[in-house]
């Protein structure tokens, strides 16, 4: 052990040196993992926020096609117009908004024939 404290401290130093930038690096590389993925996450619920949106103006629009059909009919009230489902499935919208065309249609076919011969708006 008759090394030289000088240069042992000099290369404790250059370990600590090395060390200090490597953990700098890893930190700078993990902040910009972490603002891209806040990013990603911003603009996926800025995407997903929009087509909420577009999905409730679509449904209120078929809403108030269907109530708009039903002015007139005194034997029928069109109730509160329908709220989001907090157990639907995001991945099965497609799905749900092609069950409501057809459904919105047979409606309107079977209010038809049960106010015949009146026409419906």
């Amino acid at each position: 052990m008759n090394q030289d404290p000088v240069a042992r401290y000099k290369e404790i130093l250059d370990v600590t040196r090395q060390a200090a930038q490597q953990l700098a690096e890893r930190e700078r590389r993990r902040r910009v993992t972490v603002v891209t993925e806040i990013t990603a996450a911003n603009r996926a619920i800025t995407a997903a926020t929009e087509q909420e949106e577009q999905v409730r103006k679509e449904i209120s629009g078929w809403w108030r096609q269907v109530a708009a059909r039903m002015d007139g009919v005194p034997w029928i009230s069109p109730g509160k117009p329908p709220e989001p489902d907090p157990a639907g499935r995001p991945d099965r919208l497609d799905e749900y908004i092609a069950e409501i065309e057809p459904a919105t249609n047979t409606f309107t076919s079977v209010l038809r024939k049960a106010v015949w011969p009146k026409k419906l708006p």
